[in-house]
């Protein structure tokens, strides 16, 4: 008998265990309320890397003269940008909704409830043998501010912008926060951030947040650490927000920016048997089921690392063990993190201090951009490859890369710790030149004490 799989929500996990069970010959119905390809899609990753473009490559013709270049000034089309930014979303949704076609998914609009057994979405009720819940997650506001104020947004909120404002208060410097200020800053826009925290992007090595902060710092964004906002006042056309050391912020945009919710009440899941935490999160094995025996979970709304590629690939893993193929634990060891802002930075594995978290003593090498011929070249010389080792076996542990191209090369360094190599045993794979990626290898070197240029 043909086995039935229901997906409960269609963003990067839901669409991914949809389109995974009908390869896997499951009869499967993917049930979404607003839009296929989730948040990721629709609201976050694509829309915001496509307004990050043009602000990178507005950095880069305001530099052009360095290069060579003579160009006129530049004028910055903001509605274009948006309508822009639109149409990436709608071709890439238009991509989700053809492979779902193409593998037979029957996709359902409306909000998926749990009953009895079955799903309801409106009238029509959804009978299956294995559920797979990928209902995602929501940006989170926050006590004290007026989120209905036209003058405070979230995330969602400021991709919906018809104008640039001429100041922009941010409160979180985390991924997201930082992200916005690294976007709006190049467009001419005042920004400040506000990071309760002592540090922005909390979980990012700390010598790489400092030399991060002093890059971005030199574009005009202004960091208050280690500060909550007190009270803000509200008129129509600016917010005044008070700091509580007393400061004052006239902004005449407040981006909120301090989390996200699990998108998990109100749809019977604890009816059915579904444990969820304090915070709404779906509670799940290795294996990702829940409590209900019928019921797995995958993707933001289980909590950890809110990531799409993660969501994507424990959706994928889900489904395989609700259909019994392939059946093993998730596993989390070698998951990219990655920050597009200017530069970027990503991360793998553990960082030094996650390492010696762990009890290992660790050995790091580091190589920085502003040897690389090829970054400057295309005149980034900012950045730096940081690789982290045990110190005994060699064994690589995590890197940080933090500089221009980092969200591609970093994948090197996963599938490095994926096969178990040693730092040595990286330093010696040949590396093209000149490359940006070949600072793997030097930071690597670097780590033996062998690096021709670094030691």
């Amino acid at each position: 008998m043909t086995p039935r799989v229901v997906v409960l929500g269609g963003g990067p996990a839901g669409d991914v265990a949809a389109l995974r069970a009908a390869q896997r010959g499951a009869d499967v119905v993917l049930v979404e309320r607003a839009e296929l390809g989730g948040t990721c899609l629709n609201w976050g990753c694509i829309p915001t890397k496509s307004l990050l473009a043009t602000a990178d490559l507005l950095r880069r013709i305001r530099r052009a003269g360095e290069l060579g270049l003579r160009v006129g000034e530049v004028e910055v089309d903001f509605p274009r940008m948006m309508e822009r930014k639109e149409e990436v979303v709608v071709a890439m949704r238009g991509g989700v909704e053809a492979a779902c076609k193409r593998r037979k998914v029957r996709v359902v609009r409306g909000e998926g409830v749990l009953e009895d057994g079955i799903v309801r979405v409106g009238e029509e009720r959804l009978e299956y043998d294995h559920l797979i819940v990928c209902v995602g997650t929501e940006p989170s506001g926050l006590p004290g501010i007026d989120m209905s104020h036209p003058r405070v947004v979230t995330s969602n909120g400021v991709l919906r912008l018809q104008s640039l404002p001429r100041r922009l208060l941010v409160i979180g410097g985390g991924v997201i926060g930082c992200e916005f200020a690294s976007l709006f800053a190049p467009l001419g826009v005042a920004v400040t951030v506000v990071e309760v925290l002592p540090q922005i992007l909390a979980g990012v090595e700390p010598r790489v947040v400092r030399e991060f902060r002093r890059l971005v710092e030199k574009e005009g964004i202004t960091f208050h650490t280690g500060r909550s906002v007190e009270k803000v006042d509200y008129r129509d056309d600016q917010v005044t927000a008070t700091l509580d050391d007393g400061t004052a912020i006239e902004a005449d945009l407040v981006l909120v920016s301090v989390g996200r919710a699990a998108q998990t009440a109100g749809i019977g899941l604890q009816g059915a048997g579904v444990e969820l935490t304090s915070r709404g999160h779906i509670v799940v094995d290795e294996m990702l089921r829940t409590a209900n025996p019928k019921i797995w979970a995958a993707g933001d709304c289980i909590g950890g690392l809110q990531l799409a590629h993660l969501g994507s690939a424990e959706g994928a893993r889900a489904v395989e063990n609700a259909l019994g193929v392939g059946v093993r634990a998730m596993d989390r060891t070698v998951v990219p993190s990655c920050i597009y802002t200017h530069p970027e930075i990503a991360m793998v594995g553990l960082g030094q201090e996650a390492a010696k978290a762990a009890g290992h003593e660790v050995k790091v090498g580091q190589a920085r951009f502003l040897g690389n011929g090829k970054a400057v070249g295309e005149n980034e010389p900012d950045g730096l490859v940081q690789l982290v080792s045990d110190a005994a076996s060699g064994e690589i542990l995590g890197a940080t890369v933090m500089g221009v191209h980092g969200v591609e090369i970093i994948h090197e360094v996963g599938v490095a710790i994926s096969g178990g190599l040693t730092v040595d045993e990286l330093g010696d794979i040949i590396h093209a030149h000149p490359t940006v990626s070949e600072l793997v290898m030097e930071a690597a070197e670097q780590a033996e004490g062998l690096a021709p240029y670094l030691s």
